[in-house]
Parts: C-alpha cells; structure tokens; sequence
C-alpha cells in the first residue's frame, strides 16, 4: 500500500514552450475538450502541469495522501519554497498547506535554463532509502510522481545517462515511479518508452488525449474516463492497469481488469467461458455507473462497450461458451495465418516462400498485389511478417518490441479515425526509423525493416497527409 507521494516538478525555462494542451470541463464532467489557447496565448507546458497540479492537491487534501513537492530549480520565493507539501502536518495545518502549495506554483519563475533533474533524484533516493528498511517491513511504498518535458534529456550529452542511472537506484528501492509527460517531441517519447520497457516499476504517462489513444489502440472495449486517468497519475492504480496502454488485453484480462475496477476484487464476476453470466452481469454494474465522457468519440458512453466487446470476442450475447473454445479477435487473430497462407500460393507449410513474397502479401491486396494496403490493416498485420509467424527472416529480440494494435479501434470513421490512424503511424515511424534499429541485425531483417518503413511512409503520405 502506499506511505506516501513525492513529486519532483520541472520548473525550468522550458516548460513556457507554448505546445501543451490544456482541458476545459463541464461543471459535471458533461465533456471534456482540449485546448491549445488559453488566456492571451498557446498553452504552455506550465498551464498544463498546472491543471495537474490543482487536481492532486485537492486529493491530497480530502484523501488525506501525504504528499510532498520538490522544485526542481529555486522557486525564486525563498529558501523554503523549493520543497513543500500537502497532508503532511496536522489537519489544522491543511488550509495554510494548500495556500502556500498554489502560492509557490503560481508565481514559480521559469528562467533557469539548467533541468537537474538527475541530481533532484539522488536527493530523493537518499531521502527515501532512509526510511526503506521501514517501509518493506510494514508493505508500503512511496509513489514518485516525475512532472517533466525532460527537454535536456532529448539533447546530447551526460544527461540521458546520469538520469537513467538515477531511475535505476531509484527502483530499488520500495518506490513506484510515475512520469507524467509535458511534451510531444517524439525524441523525449521514445526515450522514456524505452526505459519504461526495461524497467518494472516505472510508468509513462501523457496528457489525457494522448494517453486515451494510445489505450484504445489497444483496448477500445473501454472508455478511458478522467477519473481513471487521474488515478493512475496519483499512483493509485494496480501495475496491471497500467497495461492498458501497453497491450491488447486477452478476454482474462478484461474479465480480471472489470474485477478490479468495478468490484475491487470482492465480488466474483462470472467467468466468460459462459459468456451469457458474464454479459449480463457486466451490464448490470454498468447500469449502476454513470457515464464518462469519451474523449475518442466525443461522447459519453459506457465504461464498457459491450457490443464492441461481443464483436472482439465474435461470440453474439446469447451463445454459451462453457463447451467450446474461446477465441479473442482483437489483434486480428486469424489474418496472420490467411496472409502467410497467401504468400505460400494456399500451402503454410511450403519451404520455397520467398521474404518478398511475404512482405507483398502483407503489403498490397489481392488478386494482382499493386494496390497498397488499408493504413490500418499495414499496421494491425504488422506482427505476421515477425517470428514466428515469418520463417523467411531470423528472429531478433526487438521484433517482441512492437506493441500489437486492436482492429476494432479503426472501425470508426472521419476525425476518429484519422487521428487513431496519425497516432498509430506515430508509433510504428519510431519502432521503424533506421536509427531506432538494432545494430546487429542480418541482411534480411534489414530488408524487412526498410521495406516495412517504406510502405508505411507511401500510405501516409496518400491517406494521412
């Protein structure tokens, strides 16, 4: 359980770049709309973190979470202004906290061209590990909430390292660090992805936008409401949750995730093997829940989308599952192994197919092969020309890199879909550029690579420019 939460807020000169997104809400959450201009201006990374900010120290306050803040840089309002806290002195005390915690951030000055975030850390790893021998006894942890552009990380130099040096002595010990993201530069992205797949108990997260897409890429079963959103900013949520923007969750997952959400693991859920038990048990709780603004549709919806989920599980409402076997939909089972059937002239099992022949199947459609392929059905077949799926390539470990996509998130159709398809393209340019590659791959993994990169680039060019 958690002990407690510390955030290490980047307050330097670059958090006033003027490329942020702010929301505007309904008094009762009735939508929930990006901003980009605010005020007399562009949003700047600092009105956005603001947002942030004023939510959590309002829960700090009423839930009562110990909750400290350490600047980055001087405040410029005193010696005593670079680490402050909230619910961390008696009751009494919580109004004065609160005053002093919105003074600090308000008329923080964002001049120091320096972000020490590195050196920030160790203090807080010293800080922390103080106390660690405590904290494992009685099974408790810190949650470290990481506020940042992390624009000096982007640049060359000592920096990248010395903070990823900093992160791992930090995960040693009973901390879970959460890095809450002010930026679009894809270079900060990758960088911070990357350490979040070597790392277990790190958690990269953007703003509400950004991150509802990159779950529903994955997992458009669910409305990705702020209230999730911002439990997983507090450190609140399971390190399962946090998968929802890693991976399609299988139909365990859903049935463990609605567990965890809805019932807090005190109530059995029927399991899907009989699939009319749980449907409509599902709907029952759903029923009972307000909806949530959904910020892919525009919309509110359900929590769950049931008719989305029968159709990802391609079992209709009534249909028993309890005497046959159950297949999830959701990456596009089944495509795999029609399109390695294809480039095998019908035979799977033919030793002669060529790696081109592969690549054209997946690339252009059938009969005569010249016409590309859907951008969405480029990158939701993506994985068939990985192995094991492809024996005309060898297998490499940064193929298991690729975060497969659901196809039941490009049913949409218009701005939702083109912003979904933009996104997901995104993703692929930063697994595919040549410089991301691995330095020891064979001819034929780099000829798969390149030719994947190209294709992807052509569709984009036609359909997303």
């Amino acid at each position: 359980s958690i002990d407690s939460r510390k955030w290490l807020i980047e307050n330097s000169a670059s958090m006033n770049i003027q490329d942020a997104h702010a929301m505007m809400v309904g008094f009762k959450l009735e939508y929930i709309a990006s901003v980009e201009f605010f005020g007399s201006g562009y949003v700047t990374r600092w009105q956005e973190f603001s947002q942030t900010f004023d939510f959590h120290v309002k829960m700090s306050a009423r839930c009562w979470i110990p909750t400290e803040f350490w600047l980055v840089n001087d405040s410029g309002e005193g010696a005593d202004s670079q680490r402050f806290s909230v619910a961390c002195g008696s009751k009494q005390d919580l109004s004065e906290e609160r005053e002093m915690a919105y003074k600090i951030i308000n008329s923080a000055t964002l001049e120091e061209k320096r972000n020490p975030l590195a050196s920030q850390l160790r203090r807080i790893e010293k800080h922390i590990a103080k106390n660690a021998l405590d904290l494992k006894t009685n099974n408790k942890h810190i949650v470290l909430m990481l506020c940042t552009d992390g624009d000096e990380l982007g640049r060359k130099g000592s920096a990248a390292q010395d903070f990823v040096d900093s992160v791992v002595a930090l995960s040693k010990l009973p901390v879970k660090i959460i890095v809450r993201l002010y930026t679009d530069d894809d270079r900060i992205i990758d960088f911070f992805n990357r350490l979040d797949s070597k790392l277990t108990d790190i958690e990269v997260l953007d703003d509400y936008f950004g991150e509802a897409m990159e779950v529903y890429l994955h997992n458009p079963w669910l409305t990705y409401g702020l209230g999730l959103h911002r439990l997983r900013e507090a450190g609140l949520t399971s390190d399962f949750v946090g998968e929802l923007d890693e991976r399609c969750f299988s139909i365990e997952d859903i049935h463990r995730f609605c567990e965890e959400f809805f019932t807090g693991g005190e109530v059995d859920l029927p399991h899907p093997n009989n699939w009319d038990a749980f449907i409509n048990s599902l709907a029952t709780i759903l029923s009972n829940e307000k909806q949530q603004w959904n910020p892919i549709m525009r919309r509110q919806t359900a929590w769950i989308d049931i008719k989305k989920l029968e159709k990802m599980c391609g079992r209709r409402k009534r249909h028993s599952m309890s005497n046959t076997s159950f297949q999830y939909s959701g990456a596009g089972v089944g495509r795999r192994e029609s399109l390695s059937s294809e480039a095998s002239g019908g035979d799977s099992n033919r030793d002669d197919v060529t790696l081109e022949q592969v690549i054209q199947r997946w690339s252009h459609q059938p009969p005569d092969y010249k016409k590309l392929n859907s951008m969405q059905d480029l990158l939701v077949n993506m994985p068939m020309l990985f192995p094991p799926t492809n024996t005309t390539v060898e297998s490499h470990e940064y193929f298991g890199k690729w975060k497969s996509l659901s196809r039941e998130a490009f049913t949409g159709e218009g701005e939702e879909l083109n912003s979904l398809l933009k996104r997901a393209a995104r993703r692929s340019k930063l697994f595919l550029h040549p410089d991301k590659l691995p330095k020891d791959l064979t001819k034929s993994q780099t000829l798969l690579f390149q030719a994947i990169w190209d294709v992807v680039q052509e569709q984009e060019m036609k359909t997303l420019r």
